[in-house]
């Protein structure tokens, strides 16, 4: 890891205008509310997430408030994740079973606990290796129990997944992303679900 397998070392690197991407990481001792990534996939505990945070806006779960809690969650996954892999250039471990988010007093994610460790794979394969460890069951959940089409989830997925890559160079001009991650982007539907891959350009 080249003196950046610390976290310590890792969100030092998340400074300027990289910044906000750190505030959405949890390291050390955290006395907001945690709760495990993988009860999403669990019924009876995401109705509980959604009822509360449902209250937020004085209204009864529906789709609509799945859709935009799923943003929130995406959001506060994906790009910390994404900008960990990048930068660290090991690809970060990030399986829903073992991934943690903060969450605010309505439920809504605020922050990902940090992981502290990486996969063997490198950087560029951190997008496919989020999207079949992470977002591939979380959004299967996310569709069952909202009644939504999955393409609504994954399209919110790969919205955040675009901007890591595309902004991530722009905020800050001396880091060079891995090549294949420079090159296009597709996102592709097969099934319902979302791959994600490099592709040259010619």
């Amino acid at each position: 890891m080249k003196g950046l397998s610390r976290p310590e070392d890792l969100l030092a690197r998340l400074s300027g205008l990289l910044s906000p991407i750190r505030d959405r990481l949890s390291h050390g001792t955290e006395i907001r509310r945690v709760e495990p990534s993988a009860q999403v996939l669990e019924a009876d505990a995401f109705a509980c997430l959604m009822q509360n945070y449902a209250r937020r806006f004085g209204v009864k779960p529906d789709g609509y408030l799945v859709s935009l809690w799923s943003q929130k969650y995406l959001a506060t996954v994906i790009i910390p994740i994404m900008s960990l892999s990048l930068i660290g250039g090991k690809a970060v471990h990030a399986e829903i079973e073992n991934t943690a988010i903060v969450v605010d007093d309505d439920s809504e994610p605020v922050a990902l606990r940090l992981p502290n460790a990486f996969t063997a794979e490198e950087a560029d394969q951190a997008a496919s290796l989020l999207v079949s460890t992470h977002l591939n069951p979380l959004i299967d959940a996310l569709a069952r129990q909202s009644g939504l089409s999955r393409k609504v989830f994954w399209g919110n997925a790969a919205h955040y997944l675009e901007w890591i890559v595309r902004q991530l160079p722009g905020k800050n001009p001396a880091f060079n992303l891995p090549a294949p991650m420079t090159d296009a982007i597709r996102y592709v539907e097969e099934d319902g679900c979302a791959c994600v891959a490099g592709k040259s350009a010619v």
